[in-house]
């Protein structure tokens, strides 16, 4: 009886235990979640519709009493688009992983007591199908919605400075550049439809993309920059040291245990289901993304700090050469807005490194503390979120303003994703023309084509030459 009493309390602790174990995260279910408030934590994948400022926050930021737009320079990132070659075939896999997770919750029965899918959530993953038009052949092109970005941020614009951007095409008071994609070329296109009607670019000729692009694709160009790059695959990096953190994998163990699953997904498996979720959200903004249902919102908010932190290295303020790889594009936005003469309209069409290294080069979105593997908690509210700063279709708008007040005749806003880019010496977006030249002075002085790619990266290799050849020629004495 004795025996049987402890075998029969063994058992209902192991129970309770494998239970406890069985427990995944917080209850979510995301079909049934009217706000999915995490949608503009996507970091560089976050759809601009649900990133930008409204219609109604912009209008009135544009209002200067006493001041009439005079110049408009814009840099845009592409529209949403289709993913790259690498990751179409990673996303394709899907498809078997989808339905191990219905066989997890359907017949093996091995579904969290706590944290599971929901039913509808469950039906939305059973119903989704992979597009066999997302193909290689088109990998990383402009979707509808990439290009209904562009062509309706022409039209925002044009409806906030009428007098500056004429519906009528004028190439002495209008230029345009993009990249060498398919993706920037088809950008370009749809802001262009937006501000003079169908097909308008037909009728535009382009100065020639030079082989090398210093002024949209700098970083493609710089050794130092590249180098600099690859640091986060280092073990060392704080990259790499979050993915290593307790709070990542845990993540990463409670979104494959949320799924039915007894082992530990792999990397590729967890980087499918963020992309996949991502692109289907930006892809068709007011529909349901199944893979975004697979996750809660304090797993994206983790998955979310890993692209920042990884960008923040790559493209911020977590490495100085960052704030000049984008010299060109900054002394270029100067340039215009010192003239008085055409053209009046700049918009060139670039890639989101460009953006987050222009906004790093002037000092926008700027913490007071670095981002760390160690401070997640901390940096909770931090300006450096790539979803709000570089979502598809990311823009920087400066505006000059011609003013009556003899003090000031001119003045600057800065839009970012058609919300006020605020700086502290500026005042709710509106800045003073002279202050804008004296904190942007080293733009106005720079030589870019020497500067944009100097710094630690040569400034260390320098160095390094110098003592090889030194210790050459002691060696060459002694002998």
């Amino acid at each position: 009886m004795f025996k049987q009493s402890i075998l029969t309390l063994t058992f209902i602790l192991l129970a309770a235990n494998a239970q406890q174990n069985n427990n995944c995260c917080e209850d979510y279910c995301y079909s049934t979640d009217s706000e999915r408030s995490q949608t503009k934590n996507y970091a560089t994948k976050t759809a601009y519709d649900i990133a930008k400022g409204s219609d109604s926050d912009s209008q009135r930021s544009a209002i200067v009493p006493g001041c009439q737009p005079v110049k408009f320079w814009l840099l845009a990132r592409h529209g949403t688009r289709l993913p790259g070659a690498n990751d179409i075939d990673n996303l394709r896999r899907l498809t078997n992983l989808r339905d191990d997770i219905l066989e997890n919750y359907r017949t093996r029965r091995t579904k969290p007591s706590q944290g599971a899918l929901c039913d509808e959530d469950l039906e939305l993953l059973q119903n989704w199908r992979w597009n066999n038009n997302v193909s290689v052949q088109y990998e990383s092109y402009l979707t509808e919605q990439g290009w209904n970005d562009l062509k309706f941020l022409a039209l925002h614009y044009r409806g906030l400075f009428p007098s500056v951007l004429q519906p009528i095409y004028d190439r002495s008071r209008f230029l345009f550049r993009h990249t060498n994609t398919e993706r920037t070329e088809a950008s370009y296109k749809a802001f262009v439809e937006g501000l003079f009607g169908d097909r308008a670019y037909e009728n535009i000729q382009l100065p020639p993309i030079p082989p090398k692009d210093y002024l949209l694709r700098p970083y493609d160009i710089c050794p130092a920059y590249q180098e600099n790059s690859k640091k986060n695959k280092d073990s060392s990096s704080e990259y790499q040291k979050f993915l290593e953190s307790p709070l990542y994998k845990e993540t990463v163990s409670d979104i494959s245990v949320r799924l039915g699953f007894r082992y530990t997904l792999q990397p590729k498996q967890i980087e499918a289901i963020w992309d996949m979720c991502r692109y289907e959200q930006a892809w068709h903004v007011d529909q349901l993304s199944p893979w975004c249902s697979v996750l809660t919102k304090k797993q994206v908010d983790v998955l979310e700090y890993s692209e920042d932190v990884k960008n923040y290295y790559k493209n911020g303020y977590g490495e100085s050469l960052n704030s000049k790889v984008a010299c060109h594009a900054a002394s270029d936005m100067l340039k215009h807005l010192s003239s008085d003469s055409n053209p009046i309209v700049i918009a060139y069409f670039t890639h989101d490194a460009e953006v987050q290294l222009f906004l790093t080069a002037i000092g926008a979105k700027k913490d007071f503390d670095a981002l760390r593997a160690d401070n997640f908690y901390q940096m909770t509210r931090r300006k450096w979120h790539t979803g709000q700063i570089a979502p598809f279709a990311a823009n920087l708008a400066a505006i000059k303003y011609q003013c009556d007040d003899p003090r000031e005749q001119h003045k600057i806003i800065f839009f970012l994703n058609q919300k006020p880019l605020d700086f502290e010496w500026c005042r709710v977006g509106l800045c003073n023309w002279s202050e804008v030249q004296r904190k942007f002075e080293y733009f106005n002085r720079a030589n870019c084509d020497n500067d944009y790619c100097s710094g630690s990266f040569a400034n260390q290799l320098l160095p390094s030459i110098f003592l090889c050849v030194i210790l050459a020629l002691i060696v060459h004495l002694r002998n």
